[in-house]
């Protein structure tokens, strides 16, 4: 079978776990700097009397875990895989590959969609040829890629190494459309995917961390054209054959589909199969099994070793292993494997990669200096937290937490000022993060709720919970980053906007619209004027939302007529992805339009219920609007999304004018407001 439909984009799915749940992207973010870490040691560390990690012992942890009532309720299926030096003490699944037909997940056979953990697998294909001499970490990635084209005038080039810790500085780093002309015979190829998807580099190469999905698509293309074999082949030959990855696979052909356990959305309906872009995905695209995975760890964990077979020497595994990129101490990335979920490491050594596509989460962790690794896999968007919650119950249950503190870092308030300001996550621009000079701490607002740090270091501070954060200074010696909750990117401290000549600051709207500009909503940078008082359009209002989840205009082809060539096409097609959008009898958007009131309430109600997780909101309102948009006007009354133009009556009823024509000064409030409700600012 070879797909000929492509997914519909996953980024802002992705967004809504990093904008409001502690799954997906927003990981519980506890972490213990690496010399904190190294200075206590972990052995003196543990509780007395825990137990030893034994088979008998992590089945009968795993079993007690996943028989709890608020684990069992959320869960369809979970893979887990516990692995200690050259044995497997645990490989088994909970729950069903299929709820339907109640079919059990089979270790052996069941297939998932690992998502990100294969940026493992490609990582260490890389290091192979890194090894093999054919690969130099410190080169510029244009002389393995010669074809592939990429702006860059930041004067440093990108190289193999940015590639493995995620500091490109590429404008994009999230891509999953492509133009329909690349697609030949329903497939799309790894060398037309990064030709046509080429990116521009923004920011000095090894600056600062951002999740990058295309740099893990770029070292599988390296790893294609150096050895000279399609990347699928090369992992074919030099991984998975040597640790029996039997049913491992990039391909998504008969056989894998056969034995796919099924995805499910957060309702526990099931998803359709849908097929990777490009068709072998470096990025995201393994399938494989338990018994498959803990092959992989094995060989990890042994340095390179699995059985008789070696797939590196073992100072690259250990090379491959190290932390080769920190924020203030705190340890970010190694070469295909991260350093996340920090509060569960109670001291130990830990590296791992967590992956999330539609209906499929997971992650993978090794403790090295433990020669422990582990796996969990659930195939259901509505257990996606299981994943960190299981991995927390198992760091506590075998490895206790310590009971060291950081010492404090006492900063004047003077000192603390300069990390007041708004912060804009670089992967996706809608996160953002509020940070204000306190009494002897930083006060904090995001996605997660109110925090305050406590100061560890110039740089570090640890907030109520243990969990830390860390600033990042430019060249100036100015604080330009921070690094917190999200663990997908860091944040760049926004600057004052340049003021509109159409808009004093004794405008209603002025500070709404300055918002926007500074996280540069409306796509108008360097223009002088907004037009506050000029209706927006339905492809304007819609583009806007585009912007904030920080994806690139997608290329794939508009169901809507009217939208050829229109040059917002792309960011209204992401939108329509998520299904926010929808168009006329006739498939006409009618992008030039003036958006009504009622309609931006529609579209801003789907965004926020569909990709967020919103629910409604009942409101008394005045005017009644039309049937098709009632619930979402009383969402954005009820929630108080929206500007100084709704009044309401002594009766307390809304007036939303929901016929008349939104406009832009009254876009800017309510993308001002809705951001202001997820994140309490």
């Amino acid at each position: 079978m070879k797909p000929n439909k492509l997914s519909k984009p996953r980024t802002i799915r992705v967004l809504a776990a990093s904008v409001l749940t502690a799954t997906l992207l927003a990981f519980p973010a506890g972490v213990y700097a690496q010399t904190a870490i190294s200075a206590v040691g972990t052995a003196a560390t543990e509780r007395i009397g825990a137990p030893s990690l034994s088979s008998k012992e992590v089945k009968a942890f795993a079993d007690m875990y996943f028989a709890k009532p608020q684990v069992s309720e959320k869960l369809a299926g979970a893979l887990v895989v516990i692995v200690k030096d050259d044995k497997v003490l645990l490989n088994t699944g909970y729950g069903y590959a299929d709820l339907e037909s109640k079919k059990k997940i089979d270790p052996d056979r069941t297939l998932f969609r690992m998502a990100s953990i294969t940026k493992s697998v490609t990582a260490t294909a890389i290091m192979q040829l890194v090894e093999n001499g054919k690969i130099d970490l410190k080169r510029d990635i244009a002389a393995y890629m010669p074809d592939v084209k990429i702006a860059n005038k930041t004067g440093k080039p990108v190289t193999v190494e940015h590639l493995l810790t995620h500091t490109t500085g590429f404008d994009f780093t999230d891509i999953n459309s492509v133009p329909p002309h690349i697609i030949q015979k329903g497939e799309i190829s790894l060398a037309d995917f990064i030709r046509v998807n080429a990116p521009a580099v923004v920011r000095t190469p090894g600056e600062v961390y951002r999740y990058d999905n295309l740099a893990s698509s770029m070292q599988g293309y390296i790893v294609q054209k150096v050895s000279g074999e399609p990347f699928e082949d090369y992992v074919e030959k030099h991984i998975f054959t040597p640790l029996k990855m039997e049913h491992a696979a990039f391909r998504m052909d008969n056989d894998v589909l056969a034995d796919l356990a099924m995805g499910y959305n957060v309702d526990q309906h099931p998803i359709k199969p849908y097929p990777n872009v490009p068709t072998i995905a470096p990025e995201g695209g393994m399938f494989a099994s338990g018994t498959d995975m803990a092959n992989f760890i094995t060989a990890h964990l042994n340095k390179g070793r699995f059985g008789s077979s070696r797939i590196m020497k073992e100072e690259t595994a250990k090379l491959m292993h190290q932390t080769h990129y920190d924020a203030a101490g705190i340890p970010l990335t190694s070469y295909g494997f991260e350093s996340f979920f920090h509060s569960s490491h109670n001291g130990q050594t830990v590296i791992g990669k967590g992956g999330d596509l539609e209906g499929y989460h997971s992650w993978l962790w090794l403790l090295p200096d433990r020669n422990v690794g582990g796996l969990i896999v659930v195939n259901s968007d509505a257990s996606a937290s299981i994943r960190d919650e299981f991995f927390a119950a198992f760091m506590d249950h075998f490895y206790p937490k310590k009971q060291e503190q950081e010492k404090d870092f006492p900063l004047n308030q003077e000192q603390l000022q300069k990390f007041e300001g708004t912060y804009r996550s670089l992967r996706i621009p809608v996160a953002v993060t509020q940070v204000t000079a306190g009494q002897g701490e930083l006060l904090v607002m995001d996605a997660l709720g109110e925090h305050k740090l406590k100061p560890v270091g110039p740089l570090r501070f640890v907030d109520e919970n243990g969990t830390p954060a860390a600033f990042k200074e430019d060249e100036n010696g100015e604080v330009a980053y921070i690094y917190y909750t999200a663990m997908d990117s860091m944040s760049e401290k926004l600057t004052k906007p340049a003021a509109y000549t159409d808009v004093p600051e004794d405008n209603p709207y002025a500070k709404d619209i300055y918002f926007v500009r500074s996280l540069q909503a409306f796509g108008d940078e360097g223009e002088s004027t907004f037009r506050p008082d000029e209706p927006i359009t339905r492809a304007e209002f819609v583009s806007v939302i585009s912007r904030l989840t920080g994806m690139k205009p997608t290329e794939t082809a508009s169901p809507f007529k009217d939208m050829l060539g229109h040059p917002l096409a792309g960011h209204v097609q992401n939108v329509a992805g998520l299904g926010a959008v929808t168009g006329t009898p006739s498939q006409n958007f009618e992008p030039d339009r003036a958006i009504l009131r009622q309609e931006a309430a529609a579209i801003i109600w789907r965004t926020a219920h569909n990709a967020l997780g919103l629910t409604a909101v009942p409101a008394k309102l005045s005017t009644k609007p039309a049937g098709w948009a009632d619930e979402a006007v009383q969402f954005m009354v009820g929630n108080g999304v929206h500007g100084p133009e709704v009044t309401k009556d002594a009766s307390g009823a809304a007036d939303y004018r929901p016929t008349d024509k939104l406009l832009r000064k009254e876009a800017a409030a309510i993308y001002t407001k809705l951001i202001q409700q997820v994140f309490g600012l």
